[in-house]
């Protein structure tokens, strides 16, 4: 655990820089007055289009527009009609915290949403705090997001979840002796160790040494030939890059490696299995942990909902569309509920404070029966991680 807080650390360290790098202010009262009624309220929606993950990125965008819409038609919130401002992060913290300032300094962001993994996650959060201005993230799993946060939000599932549902699969799975390879971002480097510590508590034994591979990587031959050496009987792969792991997948099939592969969501994405290809898909059992449930009720009303703006096939759409895309929709929803609770104000304790104060909301994303709450922590999920193969192009609970 001692690395991990280490390597958290040093995120937070880089992106301070970041933000002062900026040349915008980092502190100040923040916030301002918290808006008016009857004013427009400018949604700040910083993604990553330019990345590995650029179609999760635009799914977000979809689903947050839609649920501004839907509240738009229905009179606003708190008074206010909502206004969302996309910008392109790059999966970069230094352009994070750029967009960040830009959405707060010049074009009226009054609270924050998005970003996609830790790098921005943790950029995003050091320019909002320092403001005193609400920031809900709708992806980013790392722990350190909300440490000592007063106005930063989470409405996804913390990392510290992810290892033991790892071990609990793989030994579900009857793998004896797996390898483990990780990015060398934040997410593989804090989720790497407490994993390998999972695995050895339900008495696995890694097939050899846990390997990295650099994140946003164009060559994985080097990583994926040190696992194939240690004749693993399974691989978790863990990263937040989805064009890495589809990289990873399709190497290990060249490399003749086609035992199951275990991972986080983006695994999924239709980025991953673009760059992997359907022969990989067809080679490879492909197993991950993803915070929605296809079956779910509230989940099938969403993808519905947006069929029905965006247009597509019901069915596909209910394998394609991201966790992350129901979040950012369940987000904007609960933002509106709190924003009605301030009578359209955006202050950021004010803001917070509703947040904390609502009712659970029955959740697009999660398990079944899964609800977000902030009453007892800024990390809205809980306990509804949900173990999935993807089999025929559709995501499979594993009983």
């Amino acid at each position: 655990m001692r690395g991990k807080h280490i390597r958290a650390a040093s995120i937070l360290a880089a992106v301070t820089l970041a933000v002062a790098a900026c040349g915008g202010e980092a502190g100040g009262d923040g916030g301002g007055d918290g808006g008016s009624s009857g004013e427009d309220l400018v949604i700040g929606f910083p993604v990553p289009l330019t990345s590995g993950n650029a179609v999760y990125a635009e799914q977000m965008i979809d689903s947050a527009q839609l649920a501004v819409d839907e509240i738009n038609a229905d009179g606003g919130a708190g008074g206010r009609q909502l206004v969302l401002e996309t910008y392109d992060d790059k999966l970069s913290p230094d352009e994070s915290a750029r967009v960040a300032q830009r959405a707060v300094t010049v074009d009226g962001a009054e609270v924050i949403v998005g970003g996609y993994t830790s790098i921005e996650g943790l950029a995003i959060r050091e320019v909002t705090e320092r403001r005193k201005i609400v920031y809900i993230n709708p992806s980013t799993i790392s722990p350190q997001l909300t440490v000592d946060a007063e106005y930063t939000f989470r409405v996804a599932v913390d990392q510290t979840e992810y290892p033991a549902a790892l071990a609990d699969l793989a030994e579900q799975l009857g793998l004896e002796r797996p390898a483990l390879l990780t990015d060398s971002g934040a997410t593989g480097s804090t989720i790497g160790p407490p994993t390998e510590a999972a695995l050895d508590e339900a008495g696995i034994a890694l097939a050899g040494p846990a390997t990295t591979y650099e994140l946003n990587s164009t060559d994985v031959t080097g990583p994926v030939g040190t696992v194939v050496s240690q004749n693993p009987d399974g691989v978790l792969a863990l990263g937040s890059s989805a064009a890495d792991l589809g990289l990873i997948m399709k190497t290990m099939v060249e490399r003749g490696l086609t035992v199951p592969i275990l991972s986080v969501s983006a695994i999924v994405s239709p980025d991953a299995l673009t760059v992997a290809g359907p022969e990989v898909i067809e080679a490879l059992p492909i197993y991950t942990l993803v915070n929605k449930l296809a079956t779910k009720p509230q989940f099938i009303d969403f993808v519905e909902r947006y069929q029905a703006e965006y247009g597509g096939d019901v069915e596909e759409l209910t394998v394609t569309l991201s966790e992350q895309a129901a979040n950012s929709y369940d987000t904007i929803k609960l933002l509106a509920q709190a924003l009605e609770e301030t009578g359209g104000s955006t202050d950021g304790d004010g803001l917070a404070e509703a947040l904390r104060g609502l009712p659970p909301f029955d959740a697009a994303g999660g398990a079944e029966g899964a609800q977000i709450s902030f009453a007892d922590s800024q990390t809205g999920f809980s306990d509804s991680l949900v173990a999935s193969q993807f089999v025929d192009g559709a995501l499979q609970a594993v009983a």
